[in-house]
């Protein structure tokens, strides 16, 4: 798995499980690609590294096994244009404090899309976020669901976003509803045939008929996203911390609807 969640490290060291805000992916063995509105506080302003830690390597969010990995950040990078009125360049990335090992069993980074998914094609969506709009809950494990990429003057006709989807957008969903992400699920991946094709960024509710999810295109930040990581300094050496605890990483995703 390449999905990792991304937590409030004071929060979570108290209660584990409890910091979860935002998924994210690996892309290569130090990095994470989130959503930029994961990474800023009520004013919008970026916080600071100390302020994160990212967990991977397990299904389950408040249980540690032997796959489990807890690293710290070092660096915290926005898209210098994130617009968080309209959540235009909704991108963002996490600098980790170590490696992830190649060799690690069940945490590996995804591949990133180098086109945008046409209309039609089905994607993937997973996170641990709520399946009741409106509702503080966290999935105790990961769930996935099958959303379908939804035509740009589809959504923005006036039954549906009228306008609001800029460049740099995709969006993708169920036109009947019930098959969404949602709260908690923010910075998570949209998978396209094995590559990471978005982030999950906004949309209207959760899981409403004519209002697909919206996922900033991956297709269309690579360039930033490759350009920024390699901007950054290099990693410290060393293994990532792994937590050992009985039990072993196994099963599938669940289905979630959200109604």
């Amino acid at each position: 798995m390449h999905q990792v969640s991304i937590r409030v490290k004071s929060s979570d060291e108290k209660s584990f499980g409890s910091g979860h805000i935002c998924g994210g992916s690996l892309i290569n063995n130090h990095t994470v690609l989130t959503a930029a509105h994961c990474l800023v506080d009520g004013s919008n302003r970026k916080r600071a590294a100390n302020y994160f830690r990212v967990v991977g390597g397990n299904l389950n969010l408040t249980v540690t096994s032997a796959n489990s990995v807890i690293l710290d950040v070092s660096q915290v990078v926005i898209h210098q244009r994130y617009n968080p009125a309209n959540f235009e360049h909704d991108v963002g990335l996490l600098i980790l404090s170590s490696i992830v090992p190649a060799t690690h069993p069940t945490l590996r980074p995804i591949q990133m899309i180098q086109i945008k998914p046409n209309a039609g094609v089905v994607c993937q969506t997973s996170g641990w976020g709520t399946p009741i709009f409106g509702q503080n809950i966290k999935m105790a494990v990961l769930m996935a669901v099958n959303v379908t990429v939804q035509a740009t003057n589809v959504c923005n006709g006036t039954s549906s976003y009228n306008g609001f989807i800029k460049n740099g957008m995709l969006w993708a969903g169920d036109v009947l509803g019930n098959k969404d992400a949602c709260q908690g699920d923010s910075g998570g991946p949209l998978v396209c045939n094995g590559v990471l094709a978005g982030i999950v960024s906004n949309g209207k509710d959760c899981g409403l008929a004519n209002f697909p999810g919206i996922y900033a295109d991956v297709a269309h930040y690579r360039e930033w996203i490759l350009t920024s990581d390699a901007q950054r300094t290099t990693v410290a050496g060393g293994m990532a911390v792994a937590l050992v605890a009985l039990g072993l990483l196994y099963g599938k995703f669940v289905q979630r609807l959200t109604v």
